[in-house]
């Protein structure tokens, strides 16, 4: 049979292919889907196994679910120098190094927050191979184990590996809206070779190390299974260890069954999120995940959710507004109740980055990993009294940003032009310069 190549010319997808059309797997440049309907198996060489995936009689689902991840893949795998005798073939081809295909992790520096003071992808790495410089994440390549733990440990989704992508993900899970008959999504990793069961997909990452809880809670608020496999227990990544305590931090956190085989399932079987689009943001998504699964929490917040608990002293805000300003994930906002500003935190925005913590003027934010799961959209933190101008009668200000201001600028007394607007103030303050430059005496109204 020909080969087939996808629109986009980097999916290749052989059926029953021929040892000439297998030969020249190793030379495409992406990734392959072999499809055995008759052959009973197939020796492929020289190709990373995140770029290999062999199908036995799929059904038609499995195949169309498959096509749709590997078709939105982003990032490839890279050449990497490493110590050690090169080979005759490296020589015929001029190289004066040793390398080897490793599937190193890709940084997207746009949804990095890093200049903000997350470093989680640091502080997971087992192999110190990752350092923030400049503000930017760097990678010793070399040094890289292809684990994943950064991957998954990132809030933002800044980091990427082939297979373990959000674009792949969320490009799955939104075919599955017109693709029936898929029920359970199971993670597991090139190691483990056992076919598909009915009505299952099996999702290969490099390690089980790499599966974030957002890609659970979000294939659980569709009401699908979700299983994690580690076909290693020994191995020495710790995936097996890493795939019990994400079913854990689940079962602890929501109420959610188990299945003879360990997969996570949802009580009842009720479709949550039927229909559910995801846009590719990692936050956004888990956000509108958590949402869903809301009605199914137990109160608590296990620590790896990556759910934050923001505490602002209310004695000690001044309710200067740069938490809200400066936020990177537009966790903080401001309403008004009544005549009163009232500071708002969504608790589910909050990636525990500390930058509010660290720009406060008065000291007054502490940020912790949550114990409690947060049970609303948004919560107020602190109230304050909305302060109108004297002047025209515009609001402008809140008292407790005035008594501040005052402290932070030894200002005695309480001085009428406090209790302006920027622009009566600066009428004001032009006023009373005339005043003085004409001798006059001042004006009793602000006429």
């Amino acid at each position: 049979m020909p080969m087939v190549v996808s629109e986009e010319g980097r999916l290749l997808i052989l059926e029953d292919p021929s040892d000439e059309e297998l030969s020249r797997v190793k030379d495409h440049d992406g990734p392959v889907i072999i499809v055995l309907r008759k052959l009973g198996n197939v020796n492929v060489q020289g190709k990373h196994p995140m770029n290999i995936y062999i199908l036995r009689s799929p059904s038609n689902e499995e195949l169309e679910a498959l096509k749709a991840q590997l078709m939105a893949r982003r990032v490839t795998t890279k050449e990497v120098a490493v110590e050690g005798p090169i080979s005759r073939r490296e020589l015929l081809m001029g190289r004066v190094t040793k390398v080897v295909e490793k599937n190193i992790p890709t940084y997207f520096e746009n949804a990095c927050r890093a200049r903000f003071g997350c470093g989680e992808c640091v502080n997971a790495c087992p192999a110190n191979a990752i350092s923030i410089v400049n503000n930017r994440v760097t990678i010793n390549e070399s040094a890289c184990i292809e684990c994943g733990l950064c991957v998954s440990r990132c809030p933002t989704g800044a980091l990427a590996m082939v297979g373990a992508d959000d674009n792949e993900y969320v490009a799955l899970l939104n075919k599955l809206n017109n693709v029936r008959g898929i029920r359970r999504i199971t993670f597991t990793c090139p190691l483990n070779t056992r076919e598909s069961r009915d009505g299952e997909y099996i999702y290969r990452v490099p390690c089980i190390d790499s599966v974030s809880p957002e890609w659970v809670a979000m294939a659980l608020a569709k009401s699908l299974e979700v299983g994690v496999e580690c076909p290693d227990q020994s191995c020495k990544l710790g995936g097996a260890d890493y795939a019990k305590g994400l079913i854990n931090a689940f079962t602890e956190s929501f109420k959610l069954s188990i299945t003879e085989d360990g997969a996570l399932s949802m009580i009842g079987g009720e479709e949550v999120g039927e229909g559910m689009i995801y846009m590719g943001i990692r936050r956004n998504d888990y956000i509108k995940a958590l949402t869903r699964l809301r009605p199914r929490t137990t109160g608590v917040a296990n620590e790896l959710l990556k759910i934050f608990s923001v505490h602002v002293d209310d004695v000690k805000c001044s309710f200067c507004g740069v938490c809200f300003a400066k936020c990177p994930e537009r966790a903080f906002d401001v309403g008004r109740d009544g005549n009163k500003t009232v500071l708002k935190l969504n608790n589910l925005k909050c990636i525990g980055c500390g930058y509010c913590a660290r720009l406060c003027p008065e000291k007054a934010i502490t940020v912790d990993r949550a114990k409690e799961f947060p049970m609303s959209d948004s919560t107020d933190v602190v109230y304050d009294e909305v302060i109108t101008c004297k002047m025209c009668g515009r609001p402008f200000d809140t008292r407790r940003h005035i008594m501040a201001t005052k402290v932070r600028l030894g200002i005695k007394g309480d001085p009428e032009w406090l209790y302006l607007c920027p622009d009566c103030r600066r009428y004001y303050t032009a006023k009373r310069m005339l005043e003085n430059a004409l001798g006059m005496k001042g004006v009793k109204s602000y006429i």
